[in-house]
């Protein structure tokens, strides 16, 4: 067969009769570097990249959100997050519940989910009282509801909210500042704001008190962060299945006349998931509370927990009630 080879390009006739200098065989054998990198890099199976290469060109998409547990997460970034990423959690919040709680049980603790706590940074940006969150007892409730989340909706925004709170039977207001009750109920715009004043009533205290509330809509079939292009909003071109999700807390202390009693720090986490498992049940209600008090009477942590999830109880079953008497 015939071999060919590259060789050098010929040295003039004066470099060939001088010794050559190093200064002079490296001009020379400067047209050889790029044949000799080109070599390298064909038996090694590299290629040289090049500002034509397509992966600098591929789509960048979001990122699906972490968390340890979805309700500490949904209210820290209640404000915040995008509504895809809301989305994104509330379905994992979804799927947990499904394999944590018996709908059948009497029982009030298989209603009630493992619960973290919230930290110093989940509360940042809210007015509050100078308190560490850890102290809080955490308690979660969930049931399920026999009226559309639309209902719910029409619920949130009624002034006296006393019918579908137990412990609030004779005050309970709620003003809104921004107008926002006008165009939630529809959807017009995404988010409520209010505050609401009460006086709340059991066999150990009375106390007066004011909290923050705020609510948001959720489209829970929005597609996953990580498919959705970054720059792009993402959108669901199917039929929605709505979530309300709610944040409130105490700007303050909240004690009784005497002192003797206190909300030292209140959170509480509402959900409201649109559903299909139960026609007759349509909505998924979850609650999560994280609360400071002092009392007294002197009350073990299990007990506080048990009494906790029972006032939540008795709330959902007469907000079942009030809301089948509004217009």
């Amino acid at each position: 067969y015939e071999h060919r080879c590259m060789y050098p390009p010929a040295l003039p006739n004066e470099v060939l009769m001088t010794t050559p200098t190093a200064d002079t065989f490296s001009k020379l054998l400067r047209p050889l570097h790029g044949l000799l990198l080109a070599s390298l890099l064909t038996a090694c199976g590299c290629s040289a990249s090049s500002d034509d290469d397509d992966s600098a060109d591929a789509p960048l998409f979001g990122e699906d959100p972490r968390f340890e547990h979805p309700a500490t997460w949904l209210y820290a970034h209640f404000d915040t997050a995008d509504d895809a990423d809301l989305a994104f959690v509330l379905r994992a919040m979804e799927t947990s519940i499904g394999s944590s709680v018996d709908f059948t049980s009497d029982e009030l603790i298989d209603h009630s989910p493992a619960l973290d706590p919230l930290t110093t940074d989940d509360l940042s940006g809210l007015e509050r009282p100078d308190a560490d969150p850890a102290l809080c007892q955490a308690v979660t409730f969930v049931a399920r509801s026999a009226h559309l989340v639309e209902r719910h909706a029409i619920g949130a925004v009624q002034v006296d909210q006393s019918g579908g709170d137990p412990s609030t039977p004779d005050h309970h207001e709620r003003t809104f500042t921004d107008g926002t009750e006008l165009c939630w109920p529809g959807k017009e715009c995404p988010a409520l704001r209010a505050q609401d004043t009460m006086t709340r009533i059991n066999p150990l205290f009375t106390i007066t008190m004011s909290e923050h509330i705020d609510y948001r809509w959720v489209d829970l079939d929005l597609p996953a962060p990580s498919s959705v292009l970054l720059g792009e909003e993402a959108s669901n071109e199917s039929t929605p299945r709505w979530a309300i999700i709610m944040r409130s807390w105490l700007p303050e202390v909240a004690s009784n006349e005497s002192g003797t009693s206190s909300f030292e720090q209140a959170y509480n986490l509402g959900v409201w998931l649109s559903q299909s498992a139960d026609p007759l049940l349509p909505v998924t209600r979850y609650t999560a509370s994280w609360t400071q008090t002092q009392l007294p009477v002197p009350l073990d942590e299990s007990t506080v927990r048990q009494l906790t999830r029972g006032a939540i109880a008795d709330a959902y079953e007469a907000q079942e009630d009030w809301l089948g008497t509004l217009p």
